[in-house]
């Protein structure tokens, strides 16, 4: 895979970036992710694209750009050609582009903390089948969703995605995790540690990710041994047993951190949060507390790419994918730090002027209303209101 646009523009930049050039890097990721397409369809890889891509910038769907511009194909024929996307091809192709984007501003020696999250991406409507979809807290209208498993590493204080597996079907999220571990390993940096959220307390899941580095995660009170641990009035490392007496049981380092909650979100008093602290033995529930911490900038990372989210229906897990928004946040994240900071001692100053919805998207979706000709002026009745409807307008 290569990005001419892209080393162009992050090893001669110019003294301005356009809009255009964004549009144009932005279509650089997507037409790298191959698609049989249509034999004999008049249509082309990069008119689906632009479609797509109208409808990511705009978290709109693909119907309501096509309804809504001049010089793009009816939906019919675009949906045609992304189903023909297939799923293995796609992943791969996502992950490499992945990869070789963050590798532009990540350093290939040293060691690195990988975090691990699986997030949800709301599904509306009725799958071919049920094994398709799996089950959340209720958000934007639904209950299902597709779930995928993503690996990040914070890196120039942004959070980069590093990879994505889809939890397909009957997957255990120790599956899951393994395939995406397997991905990064792929990288020519070490993993030294792994953070993750309460996710990752089962016996099984522990083990796979042992396997790869020590894991920081908090833990779930089920245990009446634990939760007497938790509620001591002050901070202390013990250990704790998972799943004792079975096929996956596990012994780990447990971190009791208590802090007072002084008012803090209308909370007050004693505040005790336990750790799994593998590899942090040696250090106090404060330490380890503070090294866990650094994973919640990747919240604020789904907030973005949900912001570059095509909408749709189709029940298919290869296209959903495809419309979520990760590869454009990627690209956004390192354009900001590679060609828009300024270079200073201690670190680039990264430009507030340069957001992910105001200044990015948009910026894209102006050129691209501009280029699939986005309609101005729609036909009316040339009669208006009714005879004597007209009295609310005084």
């Amino acid at each position: 895979m290569e990005f001419p646009r892209l080393k162009r523009i992050l090893t001669d930049p110019d003294e301005y970036i356009s809009n255009r050039q964004l549009k144009s890097l932005s279509m650089e990721l997507p037409e790298l992710i191959p698609m049989e397409g249509i034999e004999g369809s008049g249509l082309d890889s990069e008119e689906i694209m632009e479609v797509v891509l109208r409808a990511a910038v705009d978290t709109t769907s693909v119907n309501g750009v096509t309804t809504n511009t001049e010089d793009t194909p009816n939906r019919e024929p675009v949906m045609d050609w992304l189903h023909t996307l297939e799923k293995e091809p796609m992943l791969d192709a996502v992950n490499d582009v992945l990869a070789l984007v963050a590798m532009t501003v990540l350093d290939r020696g040293g060691s690195r903390t990988i975090c691990l999250d699986f997030m949800d991406n709301p599904f509306h409507g009725h799958p071919d089948d049920e094994d398709e979809f799996r089950r959340m807290d209720a958000r934007d209208g639904t209950t299902k969703c597709h779930r995928y498993c993503t690996a990040f590493v914070i890196a120039q204080g942004k959070p980069l995605t590093l990879a994505v597996e889809p939890v397909d079907g009957e997957d255990s999220k120790a599956d899951a995790v393994e395939r995406v571990l397997a991905r990064v390993e792929t990288y020519p940096f070490e993993t030294d540690q792994i953070l993750m959220d309460r996710d990752a307390f089962v016996g099984e899941l522990i083990g796979v990710l042992r396997e790869t580095a020590p894991p920081v995660f908090p833990v779930i009170t089920r245990k009446d041994s634990l939760r007497e641990k938790l509620s001591k009035t002050a901070s202390h490392m013990t250990e704790e047993t998972i799943c004792e007496g079975k096929e996956h049981e596990q012994t780990y380092p447990l971190a009791v951190n208590v802090t007072y909650q002084n008012g803090d979100r209308g909370k007050s008093g004693v505040k005790a949060t336990g750790y799994a602290a593998y590899g942090l033995e040696d250090r106090t529930p404060a330490q380890v507390a503070t090294t866990y911490n650094k994973r919640s900038r990747i919240e604020k990372s789904y907030e973005k790419f949900r912001e570059a989210r095509a909408l749709t229906t189709t029940p298919s897990t290869t296209i959903r994918l495809f419309y979520v928004g990760f590869l454009l946040e990627q690209l956004w994240l390192v354009l900001q730090w590679a060609v828009l900071a300024r270079p200073r001692r201690g670190g680039r100053a990264l430009p507030k002027t340069f957001a992910f919805g105001d200044a990015f998207l948009h910026g894209i979706e102006r050129v691209l209303d501009d280029e699939l000709s986005w309609k101005e002026e729609y036909r009316t009745n040339g009669e208006g209101l009714p005879a004597g409807y007209e009295h609310g307008l005084g």
